[in-house]
């Protein structure tokens, strides 16, 4: 690589770095007079009952979403710096090789970080599944020892793993503030599409409205949850095969080709230098996105016949 290409690509690195500094101070200042804003309106706006009573709801935005359901723990800050010292690495990566490297590394790239990303989701949903009948379990023994149904919701969450973090912050502040706080269930369900919340909401908001006892709705969700539990274990030891079977032929097409071109040189050069291999890359990715998404759909519709 000749002198006046890395001096271009040091060019390129200090004016993303300029332009990350801008961004973060643009941001903080828009936040700052955000806030201050918001304040002003929260005080001469008058509180009126309806909001006082409505529900609590989990209301998060995109970026926060996408880090809560794969438990990443970055702050915005981190986000910046990650994706400005990812773009500099292809600008480089362009100038260097060519606009061919750059699509390849591209595709690449989303490919691993969505993988990565749908399996800490996964990972996510699969505690979820396991840990909420022992949740509600925990919440029977919390009411036998005398607490109330809401403090015996916040302590057997708060006992559980941090995937239950979100919800538990916000139904210590419903409880707090005397809001209904049973639609933090059904969100937090769909936020992790997970029905057996849903039951869970169903059982608080009945026996809230009509007065019942809550015990014997919650044993039955308990034992309901239990159940199901089992079977999706069962249908997942079942299907095991199955799965590893569609993730293999997904991974192992890019997995040769980037081990081919990595070891051979004369392969590589016939791909990226010539028409016929970015025809033949083209293509490529084409049949490999069609053959993820054939096989995404066969793993979904195992079991459903």
């Amino acid at each position: 690589m000749s002198s006046q290409v890395w001096f271009a690509a040091a060019l390129v690195v200090a004016l993303l770095a300029s332009l990350v500094l801008m961004l973060q101070w643009l941001w903080s200042h828009w936040q700052s007079r955000r806030h201050i804003s918001q304040s002003i309106r929260s005080r001469l706006t008058p509180a009126s009952d309806d909001s006082a009573m409505a529900g609590a709801r989990v209301d998060l935005g995109p970026v926060e979403k996408l880090l809560v359901l794969a438990d990443i723990r970055w702050t915005l800050q981190q986000l910046i710096i990650l994706s400005t010292a990812l773009l500099a690495l292809l600008i480089i990566l362009a100038m260097s090789r060519g606009v061919v490297v750059l699509l390849v590394s591209l595709f690449f790239i989303f490919t691993v970080a969505v993988v990565w990303w749908r399996s800490r989701f996964q990972k996510q949903r699969r505690i979820i599944h396991e840990e909420l009948p022992a949740v509600m379990d925990a919440v029977l023994r919390n009411i036998d020892a005398g607490r109330s149904l809401e403090h015996a919701l916040i302590a057997s969450f708060d006992e559980a793993s941090p995937v239950f973090r979100p919800l538990v912050f916000r139904l210590r502040n419903a409880v707090e503030a005397g809001r209904e706080y049973t639609r933090l269930f059904e969100d937090f369900s769909a936020l992790y599409r997970v029905p057996a919340m849903v039951l869970v909401a169903i059982a608080l908001r009945t026996t809230s409205r009509f007065g019942s006892s809550v015990r014997p709705v919650l044993e039955q969700v308990s034992a309901s949850l239990r159940s199901q539990q089992e079977m999706r274990q069962e249908f997942m030891a079942a299907t095991a095969e199955t799965r590893f079977t569609a993730v293999t032929f997904a991974v192992l097409p890019p997995g040769l080709a980037a081990f081919m071109v990595v070891i051979n040189d004369e392969y590589s050069d016939v791909l990226l230098n010539s028409a016929t291999g970015h025809t033949l890359l083209g293509t490529a990715a084409v049949l490999q996105v069609l053959g993820m998404l054939v096989i995404w759909r066969m793993i979904q519709g195992v079991g459903r016949g």
